[in-house]
């Protein structure tokens, strides 16, 4: 595994953690804190609001803002008001793949500003998402950033749309991490995911201008 810090220094997997989970700057992790706090009983209002949290849609006053509505393709409404209507429990360990490819594939239709009807999949990056919130946050969150982490910490690419991806490689580096460090923060080490991704984002792009 090889741990950089921002000056491209390699570090031990302890410090990486401390460093990039340091790193993660959100306004929303009060909102985070009090979801993953109420788990087992989550409201509708409760899923609605893990769907703005995934989307990025809450204002400052936590509002959600305009975006937040039918036919915007980009925050997949539709399909969290389903989610929120039907309350999933959270699946046992041996039904967590089943539960992650059902819901990822539940597709929605969203109408263009043209006037044709473009049919998305909720897909990966949301259901996992999902399970972390209905979870308590024993499942890592697999989105763009973490999959550019996972590529820069193990070298492995791949793909935050392919279930196999996040079963066998991402959950195990998670563990992998979490043992190393001897924590069971496992948000801790998602917020380290977030930075550290988003970090070798920004490097990449500058690269290429």
């Amino acid at each position: 595994m090889e741990c950089l810090d921002a000056g491209y220094r390699e570090i031990s997997v302890q410090e990486w953690l401390r460093v990039w989970s340091d790193a993660y700057r959100a306004d929303d992790e009060a909102l985070y804190s009090d979801l993953i706090r109420k788990h087992a009983s989550l409201s509708t209002s409760d899923f609605q609001k893990i769907g703005q949290w995934k989307e990025g849609v809450l204002g400052g006053d936590g509002s959600p803002n305009g975006r937040w509505k039918s036919n915007v393709a980009s925050v997949a409404y539709d399909t969290w008001m389903e989610i929120a209507s039907a309350r999933p429990p959270c699946p046992d360990e041996g039904r967590v793949s089943e539960f992650l490819n059902e819901w990822s594939e539940r597709k929605a239709m969203y109408r263009n500003r043209d006037g044709s009807v473009q049919e998305k999949k909720f897909g990966l990056s949301r259901t996992t998402t999902l399970l972390h919130f209905l979870s308590g946050a024993k499942y890592p969150i697999f989105d763009s950033r973490v999959e550019r982490a996972v590529k820069g910490l193990i070298g492995q690419k791949v793909n935050r749309t392919k279930l196999g991806d996040y079963q066998q490689v991402v959950r195990p580096l998670v563990a992998e991490i979490l043992r190393q460090c001897q924590t069971g923060d496992l948000r801790k080490v998602d917020r380290a995911l977030f930075a550290y991704g988003a970090w070798l984002a920004r490097e990449d792009k500058k690269k290429h201008c």
